[in-house]
């Protein structure tokens, strides 16, 4: 287990701070949870504390003084609010101490989460997620235009800042482990939220060909009905998946209707497309409709819950679902695995705890300290990544690599570019360059290195070989047969880089019956569960808008910083597996454990706590717990008034709320400004722009996340090959034959 030796004090309380836990615990950390007189909340979230059981497998929990435990660990885990019984003062001292960089004895590492992270105006404002959802945009772009926003169901968003916490603790870990100084880590939920719960809204509006308008539509095809009363999920994100569906339903005859290949398209043409689309679902089974979208490869999933997950055949090839230690109920394994070493064996959960426990001994040196210099503001500078990954998990996972300090390569070719770029709001017919301007692409790779290579002809191979040779990490993200066929398996990898870290990202797997199928983030949110509690009351499953993206990429982040740190330690390298339904299943858990448990199907969310106001697309969210008026007395109520005026008087009288704040408009709100969460960078072909950064402030730096815009495509190629030694006579060779190039050769 990687992170054996280390410590963690977690005296935290929610579950964003309890999966971070999770997570450093999957990883091998000795976590103690103290927890307040009467025990963590999570535990009344059931009967039998199962779902506090999933989040808390292996830990040990103690009551009592945890000042007593602090001189002993390394990582202390806090939230704001804190829980009750915790000493107001110890905390402030704990965040002090950490962001003055002070060293041992104490804590080398701490990390906050809360919902608007410090700094700024609305430092301690307490919201819940969705009313967090709401002021982030995120939920302007949920649901039906025309019907009430609609909330993400799931706390997806905490989960997602919880793992962004995880990442924060482990990144920071590196540093402080061999400075000896200690750190701050500053989550804000907010923040998690606005980067990964909808696709940049704040950049489409402002790039070229942008609308600064609300704009919220459900995907078509999405979640459709079948004959025998499930529902099936079809993904057709590009041209060619949306040709091919129509291949397998049998009407080539619209196969030349550009139109319809575009997503907006489709939404213009909604009634006629359902139509298209209900005919030929309404009249055969999931498995049948499941059978002829995978033959055709278009992504395809039969919507899953809490009852379904655990019977997919892919997940029970895999040994996804395990049995809970002590209990009867089936739970989720770890996220990530590390071939080569073992997993950390489950123990049974703490019961309720009654002692103060003995505690650790302190020591004056940290944990595994690992020789050498010690890294600076950016810890991971001396790291070279090569980065074949592409659309938005896989880049997003290296983007972290980029911001903390590493050289991270990123290799595409004329022949396929990154499919992301082709998502720009400008059309070839308008602009040749189009894509470059996919504000999506340019979010995921700011400040790495673009070349191209052609690795279907011997000489790209070659180059690609002789790179590897240089490079710490490789991290790709296609179905398994792409770089297994090219000949860039692992075992072919570590051959060339025998202590290479390799991350490998395939949407199920490198093994299973599924193993060769796509698979988008969307079809993640329609097999595990994340559409099935998302939707109107009484209406159809519904996506999440794509944040398995981002979430996949934070925990493949988090797995490459402890592999980093295992080769450090060991002089070994390693292959991650990263399969995206796993990540994903981790996130769901708490639907399988209650059917599991208690034989309760999770429904779906609703609209609940989102009101119209008046004005124009003018809503409010609340909190639906504090709020006691009748619905239909609180919707009159709200709609009497603006949104502004409905959140200030709610907050007044004690309920969290906020206006629902439309997606491109995040941009403005004066806390995410005011902690520095957007960066400006200027780029050549669409100006200067507002990027997102990453929802964590780390004390120690750095200060500011990006270093250089995206590259366009090709941009670096000559600089990386004459690193390698490449002359400008071969240079010009490889561009004539389209080994290398800086224009696709056929349109996205």
């Amino acid at each position: 287990m990687i992170y054996d030796d280390v410590r963690v004090l977690d005296l935290s309380s929610g579950l964003a701070s309890a999966y971070a836990a999770k997570l450093l615990t999957d990883l091998g950390a000795d976590v103690v949870h103290w927890e307040p007189s009467g025990g963590d909340p999570l535990r009344r979230e059931d009967p039998h504390g199962a779902f506090h059981a999933y989040l808390r497998t292996s830990q040990r929990a103690v009551a009592g003084d945890p000042a007593r435990w602090l001189a002993g660990s390394d990582v202390v885990l806090l939230s704001d609010p804190a829980p009750a019984g915790l000493d107001p003062a110890m905390v402030a001292g704990l965040r002090e101490r950490a962001r003055a960089g002070r060293a041992r004895p104490g804590p080398l590492v701490v990390v906050e989460v809360s919902a608007l992270g410090h700094g700024g105006p609305d430092d301690g404002l307490d919201l819940p997620e969705p009313v967090l959802q709401a002021r982030s945009g995120a939920l302007s772009g949920h649901g039906h235009l025309g019907r009430t926003p609609l909330t993400v169901g799931g706390r997806i968003g905490e989960y997602v800042a919880g793992a962004f916490a995880a990442l924060g603790a482990a990144t920071a870990w590196r540093r402080a482990a061999r400075s000896g100084r200690a750190e701050l880590v500053d989550v804000s939920k907010l923040e998690a939220m606005q980067l990964t719960m909808l696709t940049v809204p704040t950049l489409m509006a402002h790039f070229p060909g942008g609308r600064g308008s609300t704009f919220r539509f459900v995907m078509i095809p999405g979640n459709e009905p079948t004959a025998d009363g499930q529902f099936v999920g079809i993904t057709t994100v590009t041209a060619a998946q949306w040709r091919a569906l129509l291949g397998a339903m049998g009407r080539g005859d619209l196969v030349d209707d550009d139109e319809l290949t575009t997503m907006i398209g489709r939404f213009v043409r909604a009634a006629e497309v359902n139509t298209l689309l209900h005919q030929w679902t309404e009249a055969r089974t999931a498995e049948e409709i499941e059978a002829a979208c995978s033959a055709a490869r278009v992504p395809v999933a039969i919507v899953g819950n809490g009852e379904l997950l655990p019977k997919f055949e892919q997940l029970r090839s895999r040994e996804v679902f395990v049995p809970q230690p002590g209990a009867s109920f089936v739970r989720p394994r770890a996220p990530f695995r590390f071939h080569g070493i073992a997993d950390r064996p489950l123990q049974r959960a703490p019961e309720l705890p009654t002692s103060e426990g003995a505690p650790w001994v302190p020591r004056a040196a940290p944990a595994a300290a690992v020789s050498g210099r010690a890294p600076g503001e950016r810890p991971l500078v001396g790291v070279r990544v090569l980065d074949f990954t592409a659309f938005w998990s896989g880049p997003f996972a290296t983007a972290w690599l980029a911001a903390m300090g590493a050289d991270v390569v990123k290799v595409e070719s004329v022949q396929r570019p990154d499919g992301i770029r082709f998502s720009a709001a400008v059309r070839p017919s308008s602009d040749p360059r189009y894509f470059e301007k996919s504000a999506l692409f340019h979010a995921a790779n700011l400040s790495k290195r673009g070349i191209t290579l052609d690795l279907s002809q011997e000489e790209g191979r070659e180059l690609a070989r002789e790179l590897i040779s240089g490079c710490d990490v490789v991290a790709e993200n296609f179905t398994p047969r792409v770089l297994d066929d090219f000949g860039f398996s692992y075992e072919a990898v570590r051959a060339i880089r025998p202590d290479v870290v390799m991350l490998r990202l395939p949407a199920f797997g490198l093994s299973g019956p599924w193993r060769d199928r796509p698979g988008f983030a969307q079809t993640m949110e329609q097999l595990t569960g994340m559409a099935w509690v998302t939707g109107y009351e009484g209406g159809s499953p519904i996506i999440a808008g794509g944040v398995v993206d981002p979430m996949v990429g934070t925990h493949a982040a988090l797995a490459l910083i402890a592999a980093l740190e295992h080769r450090d330690r060991t002089g070994e390298g390693g292959l991650v597996e990263m399969a995206m339904i796993e990540v994903a299943v981790a996130t769901t858990a708490e639907q399988v454990i209650r059917f599991s448990e208690y034989g309760e199907l999770t429904g779906r969310r609703g609209e609940g706590g989102v009101y119209r106001c008046a004005g124009d697309d003018a809503w409010v969210a609340l909190d639906v717990d504090a709020d006691r008026e009748p619905v239909a007395v609180r919707a009159a109520w709200c709609a009497s008034r603006t949104n502004d005026d409905a959140a200030r008087e709610l907050r007044a009288q004690g309920i969290a709320a906020w206006p629902v704040v439309p997606g491109h408009l995040a941009v403005d709100d004066p806390q995410l400004r005011a902690r520095g969460f957007f960066q400006s960078l200027d780029h050549e072909l669409v100006g200067r722009q507002d990027y997102p950064t990453f929802p964590m402030r780390l004390s120690a730096g750095p200060h500011t996340y990006w270093r250089e815009p995206a590259p366009t495509l090709g941009q670096h190629t000559d600089e990386v090959l004459r690193e390698l030694g490449v002359s400008e006579t071969r240079l010009t060779q490889l561009r004539a034959r389209h080994v290398i190039g800086d224009t696709p050769l056929v349109p996205g």
